[in-house]
């Protein structure tokens, strides 16, 4: 049995990682995404180089801490349903990445970009296509793909949390319907019909999940953490 104290530590531990990951990834977005979306992005990217890759190390962040969120929350929700546990385990290591292959993708326009200055006028079109596409693929992973697997992964925390009453319903109530939200914005995102992606009028979409994620869960785990009486009885 895992005494209250470790139960404690753990609950520290994912409300800060909760909090790290979030900036990471806003962190990371804010230094890499007026970059390589600026229309002269081609030029500007090799002499930007460092701050992309900060970027970069923002993303890792994110990517590697929401991993630890799945491990540590792993021996909590399997007293419920072990199926259940992996499920959340594994949609955070997918969902992570799917993240990880995407800042690759924008990392490879600092060499492109390099290539394109010192080829001055020549084969402009053929680096364009090739920006485009790795611009592309960076969205589609790192902003698109990620939404799915972040939804799904959300989704099955929150029914865990409902069932259990771990948090209070209300919580996983609001938790739900945020990660639910994410399908859609990925779909219509996929799509090219709305922009999900930060700064898009598709993000609103995302709003409830990083109110969740920031504010309602690192909140009560700082100063409640789960139902101990629940955690007793399982």
């Amino acid at each position: 049995m895992i005494s209250n104290m470790s139960y404690r530590k753990t609950e520290i531990w994912l409300a800060l990682l909760w909090i790290i990951t979030a900036a990471g990834a806003i962190g990371g977005a804010a230094l890499i995404n007026p970059i390589i979306n600026a229309p002269e992005y081609l030029t500007m990217v090799f002499s930007k180089s460092a701050t992309i890759t900060s970027g970069m190390f923002g993303w890792l962040i994110n990517d590697i801490g929401i991993v630890f969120i799945g491990l540590l929350m792993y021996p909590i929700l399997k007293k419920h349903s072990e199926s259940m546990a992996l499920g959340y385990v594994s949609m955070r290591m997918f969902e992570s990445l799917l993240m990880i292959v995407g800042v690759f993708f924008a990392m490879l326009l600092i060499p492109l970009s390099r290539e394109f200055i010192q080829a001055g006028a020549a084969d402009v079109a053929q680096f364009q296509v090739i920006g485009s596409i790795l611009k592309q693929a960076e969205n589609w992973f790192l902003n698109l793909l990620q939404l799915v697997f972040l939804g799904i992964g959300g989704l099955i925390l929150n029914v865990i949390l409902y069932k259990t009453k771990l948090v209070p319903r209300a919580i996983s109530i609001f938790g739900f319907i945020g990660y639910a939200l994410l399908l859609p914005a990925a779909v219509i995102g996929l799509f090219g019909i709305l922009d999900p992606t930060p700064g898009g009028p598709g993000s609103i979409l995302a709003v409830p999940v990083a109110i969740w994620e920031i504010i309602i869960m690192p909140t009560w785990l700082f100063a409640k953490g789960f139902n101990r009486e629940v955690i007793s009885a399982q």
